[in-house]
């Protein structure tokens, strides 16, 4: 049998997607006039919520019919997940470590922290990177050598005649 998406549901992941985007992001506002931008005081209580109602929510609708389908899908999947995908890393590490497999949680929350840094460091790189492209094409530009293959050595002594 296919799963079918219904309207109903990309209905539920969108509303929810985008509350919980605004909630976060109104949180953390708070969060950082309340404590300061010093530490990721946001981050954390943001991580730390979104695990505990994504727990909450998840177990209310696995053993009660308080929340059903696509109630579940408006909260966890749109709601939380726009709000915080740490409580999805918290919930999979549970669901392993409550499937008696603890070399496999662990390791997937290694893998998914260690993947994390390294994907924040190859963003920025790539940012970097990108800034540098921008700033160098701009600055051909105001040359008149954007059309024209230039070296940086090129660019630069252009500069200083100019």
């Amino acid at each position: 049998m296919k799963n079918r998406v219904t309207l109903r549901q990309l209905v539920a992941v969108l509303t929810g997607g985008f509350l919980g985007t605004m909630t976060r992001y109104l949180f953390s506002l708070a969060i950082q006039q309340a404590l300061g931008k010093g530490w990721p005081y946001d981050i954390l209580l943001i991580n730390i919520t979104g695990a505990l109602l994504i727990a909450l929510i998840s177990t209310l609708a696995e053993t009660t019919m308080l929340i059903g389908p696509t109630r579940r899908l408006f909260l966890v999947t749109g709601f939380l997940g726009a709000y915080t995908t740490f409580s999805s890393l918290a919930l999979g590490t549970l669901n392993l470590l409550n499937g008696g497999a603890t070399l496999p949680a662990f390791l997937y929350l290694l893998a998914s922290l260690l993947g994390g840094l390294f994907a924040i460091v190859l963003g920025v790189r790539l940012g970097q990177g990108g800034v540098y492209w921008l700033k160098k094409r701009q600055r051909m530009r105001s040359l008149g050598l954007y059309n024209t293959t230039h070296s940086d050595e090129q660019v630069l002594e252009e500069e200083h005649r100019v």
